[in-house]
């Protein structure tokens, strides 16, 4: 709970600077897989083939976070050897440009009742047999708490396949993109 309130009170101070969040998902999935043990997950980020920059104006600390935590809990539900897909891209939504990052995992997917709640303070709701009490419930807070101060939005649903069988969560986030002048 301090280290929330901490986080809060220190994205409010920071000032906000031009990121590349395809570098920061670029080496954060980087990371991930350098430290992956056998059987662990394995994290893969792609950018869209026609997209050179995914650019935001923001915090990099804490837009960090954000997709530290979004990766982690991807991780703790997916399968043995499974994987976690981050895919960015820019999306004109309401005439406005976003940076776009969506987060896949293969593991069992969210209870629909419960898509709104999870980003509830100290929620968590975890199948059995997974790692249940290694979770505060305030990750994915933290999440909605700095997309949103950074005028952004995150939102949970779940991959679906052609018979909408569940086979997985997502997540998608959007960010106001950052436009160089021409």
């Amino acid at each position: 709970i301090s280290n929330a309130t901490r986080m809060e009170a220190e994205a409010a101070r920071s000032p906000m600077e031009r990121v590349d969040l395809g570098r920061l998902l670029s080496d954060l999935a980087d990371t991930y897989d350098a430290i992956r043990d056998e059987g662990q997950p394995r994290v893969k980020f792609t950018l869209e083939e026609n997209v050179e920059e995914l650019l935001v104006i923001g915090r990099e600390g804490p837009l960090g976070q954000v997709f530290r935590n979004l990766i982690e809990n991807a991780r703790s539900f997916s399968p043995e050897n499974g994987l976690v897909s981050i895919r960015g891209r820019n999306v004109v939504v309401g005439g406005t440009l976003f940076a776009e990052v969506v987060i896949e995992d293969q593991g069992p997917g969210i209870p629909d009742d419960k898509l709104e709640k999870i980003f509830d303070r100290f929620y968590t709701d975890r199948p059995a047999g997974t790692k249940f009490g290694q979770n505060s419930g305030l990750g994915l807070s933290i999440v909605e708490q700095i997309v949103e101060s950074h005028h952004g939005s995150v939102e949970a649903s779940n991959v679906l396949d052609a018979s909408d069988s569940v086979h997985g969560a997502r997540f998608l986030i959007r960010l106001p993109a950052f436009v160089r002048d021409k």
